[in-house]
């Protein structure tokens, strides 16, 4: 990262950190022992292949992920309550142990401290949806990167963030609390959202209206992200929507199998 663009990186923290500090001030930290109860689980690897262009930055990106998901693990929202993952992860900065990552910055390979954290952010954002919580404030990702092989999941389901500017916030509008589960197991990023009881439901994603068009030269991506409430014996309660995506594709999909 060149000297100029670090420059500019600091300035917008420090502009923009006055007023998000004022955000975080109601948000959760607390923590507690686990709960009995899966809501929610999921896992995505730390390696997604087996050839790695860089593998400092790869090794960076692991010990990154392992430092923010380690301070997210425990923490539990009680009904109504809030949680930012700025305020849990804080500044990703050599002094607190965060290292050079790989990231993705314009589509392509880049290295930056606490780069690859976003993995942390997008499997939060997937299990708030699959577990009920509200997204007070998620980002998008504007580009998708990649074709769908191996995506188990719709596209457009994660959050990017940017300290402190681009926040992911969670809310718990249940009427019990929730406990965040994110550990490392078997090379992989392994989180779930607990709770003390059995609600006798579930949630399901359910994705509407997906579609690749053209905006001039350019494939872009569109899709509705709803989910389903479920019933114990596989009713469907309600449906509600949750997100919208719009994103550049770096692929042509007409070129897909």
């Amino acid at each position: 990262m060149s000297v100029a663009t670090s420059a500019k990186i600091f300035l917008v923290r420090a502009l923009r950190w006055p007023k998000c500090a004022w955000g975080w001030r109601s948000c959760s930290t607390a923590r507690s022992n686990p709960f009995p109860i899966v809501l929610c689980e999921r896992r995505t690897p730390l390696r997604r292949s087996a050839t790695i262009s860089n593998e400092r930055l790869q090794c960076g990106k692991e010990v990154n992920v392992a430092l923010a998901a380690g301070r997210i693990d425990g923490v539990t929202l009680a009904p109504g309550q809030s949680v930012s993952y700025h305020k849990l992860v804080g500044l990703p900065i050599k002094l607190r142990g965060f290292v050079e990552g790989l990231e993705l910055r314009s589509g392509r390979e880049a290295e930056g401290v606490g780069g690859g954290c976003c993995s942390v952010s997008n499997l939060l954002a997937l299990l708030a949806i699959e577990s009920g919580l509200d997204l007070v404030e998620r980002h998008r990702h504007g580009l998708d990167l990649f074709p769908d092989h191996g995506r188990s999941v719709p596209f457009g389901c994660g959050a990017t963030v940017f300290y402190p500017y681009a926040d992911l916030k969670i809310r718990n509008p249940h009427n019990f609390p929730v406990r965040l589960s994110l550990v490392i197991e078997d090379g992989n990023l392994k989180g779930q959202v607990q709770a003390p009881t059995d609600p006798s439901w579930r949630y399901q994603i359910v994705e509407r209206d997906h579609q690749f068009s053209k905006e001039g030269d350019v494939w872009v991506r569109q899709n509705r992200i709803c989910r389903q409430k479920v019933s114990a014996d596989g009713q469907v309660i309600s449906e509600e929507e949750v997100l919208r995506n719009h994103g550049r594709c770096l692929y042509d999909p007409e070129a897909q199998d």
